[in-house]
């Protein structure tokens, strides 16, 4: 234990970008889990004779008030965690369906089974992404479980193929023969050896892929498609302001401001596991 933690902390400061990303993120975490704690204010509490006041300009409200005289900065944040819970729920969902069809299609490969489920991922992976997501959204409605399914079946066909791809070359390695010999069926090749072999491939694509849901969710709510009032989230905290914009620019401005800095803190994260898992890109 003592030794991975003095990797983990080699890791940080070989790779400062990563280090960068994780702490904006573990302080928007803490912000998302002690959001009551935090906040200033009440985020449902609206007062009308403070409306549309403009940021830093009280102390109470430092990033001001929107249409109704709510705070702006309480609103965001608990908007990170209903945005936060969504997508991460969104993208393991999506990991656990990926990895699954990939080990199973890369199993049978070559058979019936395999062609299936790549049909099935090629149509998933060649149909309009966000008409996809509306037509989901649609049937499936638009309360928080069916929003992360909706973004988890959005999501899963690339990891399937990574995956797929990854058990063809693993299970002609030597110690899945080894397994075989004593014994082990598919299904103790699948969980104990082809899983945790085939996961490091994934591991630098999962934050890019919680960066795009967040970005989506927003984009959804912002739309009037995505998380629904009563409960806030950062898109729909965004649509309480699309129509003033041209006038009261920080109550669309402010979380996406917020929106902007995860998506790159993601972004960093993502892209120095990158370089830590490619052999092409070591240093």
């Amino acid at each position: 234990m003592a030794e991975r933690v003095r990797r983990f902390f080699r890791f940080c400061k070989k790779n400062p970008s990563f280090t960068v990303g994780l702490v904006i993120m573990v302080l928007i975490f803490v912000l998302a889990v002690f959001a009551e704690w935090i906040a200033p204010n009440d985020p449902y509490l609206n007062n009308p004779k403070i409306k549309l006041m403009a940021p830093f300009t009280d102390a109470a409200y430092p990033l001001g008030t929107d249409y109704i005289g709510r705070c702006l900065l309480s609103r965001m944040i608990y908007g990170i965690r209903t945005s936060m819970v969504l997508c991460l729920t969104a993208v393991a969902g999506a990991l656990v369906l990926g990895i699954g069809v990939g080990i199973v299609s890369g199993m049978a490969y070559p058979g019936r089974m395999d062609s299936v489920l790549m049909r099935i991922v090629d149509v998933q992976m060649g149909y309009p992404f966000i008409v996809l997501v509306i037509i989901l959204i649609s049937l499936f409605g638009q309360s928080i479980p069916s929003l992360a399914l909706v973004l988890a079946l959005s999501f899963w066909a690339p990891y399937a193929r990574n995956i797929r791809g990854s058990t063809m070359i693993q299970k002609e390695a030597d110690y899945i023969s080894a397994a075989k010999l004593m014994g082990a069926g598919n299904r103790r090749i699948a969980t104990k050896y082809l899983g945790r072999n085939v996961l490091p491939g994934i591991l630098p694509v999962v934050p890019m892929d919680i960066s795009s849901a967040i970005v989506i969710e927003s984009l959804l709510s912002y739309m009037g498609l995505g998380v629904q009032p009563p409960i806030i989230s950062l898109g729909n905290v965004m649509g309480d302001g699309k129509n003033y914009i041209s006038t009261n620019w920080w109550i669309t401005a402010m979380p996406g401001f917020l929106i902007v800095i995860m998506a790159i803190a993601l972004t960093l994260i993502g892209d120095a596991l990158h370089k830590q898992f490619d052999p092409k890109l070591r240093n």
